[in-house]
């Protein structure tokens, strides 16, 4: 039985009421295609290597940067390996969740995390419904729902490995799937690295203790102060604080071209297609799909020649 304790305390309100005053904001200022897209595609980064140094992974940001920007990837490591899974378990959760109408059950959590390892379930799948069932059985702040299962789920420790990712994937799920992603451009966890000492303290706290009112108030802090900032990047867009080459955002005319054609709802497109269409090599095609992908702009379906793809 699940022993969970927390209060609607007046400056957890006060953070929520703040957040949804700069939640509209946000989704009602128009913003051009080309800052939306480096938007998306910093906090998307910013989220990947914060939420894994969290763990210890050692890679370097600039090294990250580079994985996670090349069309083609050479050799890895492992702690190269987890950044691509991780990369791909939030591309899942976008494709599968974002504004979904199901309720979050085990079998998503589990398929989940067989993206990101070989790990396996330690307790029984039961558990692991109680806890979502127990989460979804009220309607309640999906800011408080996302903190309470991202605390709950490191309690448990219900997988052989990577429990703290998979804790963290399954708050992303929540917020994406009630829509508090905010058109993808958050990354609280950037304020956890930032501030370590404060992270460490409430994470410990929260571990510990029944009541997790807390902890509630600390992630909705960091949240808020994660829109004020993307707010204010808004109102007044400047050199972002992840440096990619210019090279990176730029499309040649084919590129372009294979963008336009997944405007109709419901498009999708082969690599196959691309080669018959502007008559290149399966490699040039495969060098434009991977181009649009890493961009942002593009998501891949299916593995081998059933590959496919869809606009984002």
């Amino acid at each position: 039985m699940l022993d969970i304790s927390y209060n609607i305390s007046p400056k957890l309100q006060e953070y929520l009421g703040k957040i949804e005053d700069l939640r509209k904001q946000i989704l009602l200022t128009p913003i051009s295609q080309t800052l939306e897209l480096h938007l998306k595609w910093e906090a998307t980064f910013n989220r990947i290597y914060y939420s894994l140094k969290l763990t210890g992974n050692s890679t370097k940001k600039e090294d990250m940067l580079e994985l996670l920007s090349e069309v083609a990837h050479k050799k890895i490591n492992n702690e190269q390996k987890i950044i691509l899974q991780y990369k791909k378990s939030l591309d899942y959760i976008f494709q599968n969740w974002q504004g979904s109408q199901n309720a979050v059950d085990a079998k998503a959590i589990i398929d989940l995390h067989k993206i990101i390892g070989n790990g396996r379930l330690r307790i029984p799948q039961a558990g692991l419904q109680y806890l979502l069932d127990y989460l979804q059985a009220r309607i309640e702040n999906p800011i408080i729902q996302a903190a309470i299962v991202s605390i709950e789920m490191e309690k448990m420790q219900l997988f052989t490995e990577h429990n703290n990712l998979i804790a963290h994937l399954t708050a992303d799920l929540f917020l994406y799937k009630y829509g508090y992603d905010f058109k993808g451009f958050l990354a609280y966890e950037t304020a956890w690295i930032e501030e370590t000492k404060t992270f460490k303290e409430n994470h410990e706290r929260a571990l510990r203790s029944l009541s997790l009112t807390l902890w509630l108030e600390y992630f909705a802090k960091n949240i808020l102060g994660q829109l004020e900032t993307i707010a204010q990047s808004i109102k007044k867009p400047k050199q972002g604080t992840v440096d990619l080459r210019k090279s990176f955002w730029q499309l040649n005319e084919r590129q372009k071209s294979i963008l336009n054609l997944l405007d109709q709802p419901q498009a999708t497109i082969a690599n196959r297609q691309i080669q018959k269409k502007y008559r290149v090599s399966q490699i040039t095609a495969s060098r434009d799909l991977a181009k649009l992908t890493n961009l942002g702009c593009f998501y891949s379906h299916g593995k081998g020649r059933s590959v496919y793809y869809t606009k984002i």
